[in-house]
């Protein structure tokens, strides 16, 4: 049963893991269109204004 609940948190690490990097693609295609503006791109993408910023 351990085991199962250490798999299991794994499994949820590497999909927070993933969805965070996706976010991140997300809102650097969204910056070089040039088409949003960062908060616009923070509010869409639920990234903070300042991890926006960091795109740049």
């Amino acid at each position: 049963m351990l085991m199962e609940a250490r798999l299991l948190d794994e499994r949820r690490e590497g999909i927070a893991k993933g969805e965070a990097k996706e976010k991140l693609a997300t809102a650097k295609r969204m910056l070089a269109k040039g088409c949003y503006s960062p908060e616009v791109i923070a509010e869409l993408t639920n990234l903070s204004l300042a991890d926006v910023e960091k795109l740049k």
